[in-house]
């Protein structure tokens, strides 16, 4: 009598891309939080550990534009509208300022910096960008050391609202996350569109109340300056940091919502390229 031979049965499971642009999956991204974990220590570590001066590069940069910007306010004897000490008003804005440039310039070469390992593994392709976004947190809280004893000097003190400083931080964060995933989802076909984003940024410093008060604009275009979201960001980061500003409600209102337009046209172009990201690189 012949025996029914054993049947093998098989499985496959295919990971593919939600066909949905909009389809941001939040439990999948909470399933992979230590891979994000460790790509934000890995981050960092590649900051300041693969470095000889290490941390010294997150204080650098700002402090020495800070310093050469004074001198030319101080020897022109330019007026700029600012109320606190300039080297404080220009330090605070080029702080959060080097940390919306960086965090928008690394998520839009996330992904082609990370070409092997997403060819390799799969994870929510999401969090490329993110991570970088993400980890320059913590490079801008080692900027904050200057920028206390800035305020030490200038018998600047923080008030109260100084625990808001989070909220005020978050329009930058989505902001420059927007941007890094529609220059990334662009940049996979044309690396030219990386170049626009960094030339943008540097005219943005310059239309932005980074070195000047906004009281300095004209009210004929004032409305027009506002417009800009890093505009609000500014003027609560100071608002928060120094007692004595009013915070901005309605500019970081704006900032806030016009952050997450920007970021939600960005979740949908990213989203729509990963359907064929590994391909294309």
């Amino acid at each position: 009598m012949l025996r029914p031979r054993n049947r093998i049965s098989t499985t496959e499971t295919v990971i593919r891309p939600s066909v949905v642009p909009f389809n941001v999956q939040l439990r999948e991204l909470w399933q992979y939080r230590q891979l994000f974990i460790a790509l934000i220590w890995r981050n960092m570590r590649i900051e300041f550990d693969t470095t000889r001066l290490g941390s010294a590069w997150a204080t650098v940069r700002p402090l020495l534009f800070a310093i050469v910007f004074s001198m030319f306010r101080n020897l022109s004897g330019a007026e700029t509208r600012v109320e606190l000490p300039y080297i404080l008003h220009v330090y605070s804005g080029l702080l959060l300022w080097t940390y919306f440039t960086d965090a928008a310039t690394n998520s839009a070469s996330a992904v082609r910096m990370d070409v092997a390992l997403l060819s390799k593994v799969y994870y929510p392709r999401l969090l490329t960008p993110l991570v970088p976004a993400v980890s320059g947190l913590f490079t801008m809280l080692v900027g904050f050391v200057p920028l206390i004893a800035i305020m030490i000097w200038t018998g600047v003190r923080p008030g109260w609202q100084l625990v808001l400083l989070p909220i005020a931080v978050i329009p930058c964060l989505i902001l420059a996350l927007g941007l890094g995933m529609v220059v990334s989802s662009l940049s996979v076909e044309n690396r030219d569109w990386e170049r626009v984003l960094a030339f943008a940024l540097t005219i943005g410093l310059w239309v932005s109340p980074v070195i000047y008060s906004p009281e300095l604009i004209p009210h004929a275009v004032r409305n027009t300056f506002h417009l800009n979201p890093m505009t609000g960001s500014l003027l609560a980061f100071r608002a928060v940091l120094f007692d004595g500003i009013a915070f901005p409600l309605g500019d970081w209102l704006y900032a806030l919502a016009s952050s997450f337009v920007i970021l939600g046209f960005g979740i949908w172009v990213f989203r729509r390229t990963e359907l064929a990201l590994v391909d294309r690189l």
